[in-house]
């Protein structure tokens, strides 16, 4: 478990789908629009034929489209990325969803990322690859950086990348088995984190 930096926060890097934004993804009809009944969605994808394959991607995107068109931010994410913005901390997300959705969100709510890895750039999560080429990308080390999720997911792969990991609970969705003491609840309970490791 990779506890909070003994410095000052220069990076902060964010799930997207529960985190940043209040849950937009409809797993269960998603599935049923691809004909996977359970599991992992994208894990199934491997198993797929190339031209079934092709046809799932493309429902995966169109449901990823609507949700980030329709997307609303999570309670004190604005307050956070402005926070964020004013202070120099870099940010970056990492999803398992297409850069094109991003970019959707990303022009809807006028969020500029300092690095945005998507499932077309890194293996998915809990992989920490993704998570290690947005800090890459940041020029950001893992100590002096948070990642913050909403889910065990998220958790995991914070872990695996040797960063500090908040799960915010704002929504009754969150499974995470982490201290309490690395949660909040909601993304304005960050900006005090942030500000005392600065003050170390």
């Amino acid at each position: 478990m990779t506890t909070v930096p003994p410095q000052p926060v220069r990076g902060v890097v964010f799930d997207l789908d529960g985190t940043l934004t209040v849950p937009a993804l409809d797993f269960a009809a998603m599935r049923a629009d691809i004909g996977v009944p359970e599991g992992d969605i994208l894990g199934a994808l491997d198993a797929m034929p190339a031209d079934e394959r092709t046809r799932a991607l493309a429902v995966i995107e169109e449901h990823e489209q609507a949700a980030a068109a329709d997307s609303r931010l999570s309670e004190g994410a604005r307050e956070l990325l402005d926070f964020l913005a004013a202070t120099g901390v870099r940010i970056g997300v990492v999803t398992r969803n297409s850069r094109r959705s991003v970019e959707t969100f990303s022009e809807k709510h006028a969020i500029r990322f300092d690095a945005v890895v998507t499932r077309e750039d890194a293996p998915p999560k809990p992989s920490p690859e993704p998570l290690r080429l947005a800090l890459d990308r940041m020029g950001v080390a893992p100590r002096e950086a948070i990642y913050v999720g909403d889910f065990e997911l998220d958790r995991l792969t914070g872990d695996a990348a040797g960063i500090a990991t908040y799960i915010v609970r704002n929504h009754p969705e969150i499974r995470d088995e982490g201290p309490p003491d690395m949660r909040v609840d909601s993304l304005r309970g960050l900006i005090p984190i942030i500000e005392q490791a600065g003050e170390r």
